[in-house]
């Protein structure tokens, strides 16, 4: 009663989405599905792709609840998504995440935002040790040694997010960011913990009515466990530079329409001698494109196209994606 008066009002809203997608590379459809604004652009190091194609089932679901003391509104979201694969079912994963939202006087909003990825499957990988040290384990045991063997690779993520916005004028709104998080792997590959923390800006902006602008920016820093064991040569440590605009259009009064550019630079800042990514880098290049139809009041189409592009500069190919997309949003 003291932290919320009884004059304060309230509502609850229900958002849910049951989403299909045809994709042509599971390996990359997550980290893919994740570069956005308003996600996790910088998911693990992806380097084992070309897995297969597969059809990905994704059910989200969203809770609101707003208020409106007299301090100002706020609004509590609870989140929960997940990739379900038909036939590659070890990349079966789910998110989950947490936001409140405090409007403050002058036009600001603070938002706060908690992101958790349990166990996600990154795909098969092999464990880089110093090839001196494999040489001296097969001469004091007599077998080959094991460095290019497959294992699972596992990864949990935890980040939280600091968001500051403000109304510039009536048509232009700026956010400034920051976020600190962990990604912890399984045991054979806990030398690639990474600790990261992220500054940015988003800029959006109403061009006219029925058409928004949004252009942002995201530097990120990555350090691993990974760089300080030399037994490994292994330090997947990063400098991130990722930037992503997007057009929203409404073509119709039903109709809407959004187009989505994205690119990340990925700057490896590993210091062992004999590491490939050692003064390496990786480029993502992504364009989307989605058409929204409102079928009735509290109930949207969707359709969609995404194509990716990712390579590493010690890789002779890029890796290929195109994903299609069909699926509806419900609000209660």
């Amino acid at each position: 009663m003291l932290l919320f008066p009884h004059t304060a009002s309230s509502e609850i809203k229900l958002i849910g989405e049951t989403n299909v997608f045809y994709t042509s590379d599971v390996s990359i459809f997550s980290a893919s599905q994740r570069l956005s604004l308003r996600e996790d652009p910088t998911q693990p190091l992806l380097e084992n792709t070309g897995v297969g194609d597969d059809v990905v089932y994704e059910p989200v679901a969203n809770v609101i609840k707003t208020l409106h003391p007299s301090w100002g509104k706020m609004a509590f979201e609870l989140r929960a998504q997940g990739y379900l694969f038909t036939s590659h079912t070890k990349f079966n994963h789910g998110t989950y995440g947490a936001q409140v939202t405090q409007s403050l006087p002058a036009d600001f909003n603070l938002r706060f935002r908690y992101h958790f990825g349990p166990d996600q499957f990154v795909g098969k990988n092999r464990i880089r040790r110093d090839l001196r040290i494999l040489e001296a384990q097969e001469e004091n045991t007599n077998q080959e040694p094991a460095n290019e063997n497959l294992f699972s690779e596992r990864v949990t993520t935890h980040f939280g997010t600091v968001e500051l916005e403000r109304k510039i004028f009536d048509n232009l709104s700026l956010r400034t960011l920051g976020r600190y998080g962990n990604r912890s792997y399984n045991r054979n590959f806990s030398h690639r913990d990474t600790d990261f923390w992220t500054v940015g800006a988003h800029l959006e902006w109403e061009i006219r009515p029925g058409m928004d602008f949004v252009l942002g920016y995201h530097f990120e820093r990555g350090q691993t466990g990974g760089r300080k064991r030399i037994q490994f040569e292994d330090d997947i440590s990063y400098r991130s530079h990722y930037v992503s605009a997007e057009m929203t259009t409404h073509f119709t009064k039903k109709t809407l329409i959004i187009l989505g550019f994205d690119f990340e630079h990925n700057l490896f800042t590993s210091r062992h001698i004999d590491e490939e990514r050692r003064n390496g880098n990786e480029k993502i290049y992504q364009g989307d494109v989605e058409v929204r139809y409102k079928l009735y009041k509290n109930v949207d189409l969707r359709m969609g196209y995404q194509h990716a592009q990712r390579k590493f500069t010690f890789e002779d190919k890029a890796a290929v994606l195109n994903t299609v997309m069909v699926g509806s949003v419900f609000r209660f």
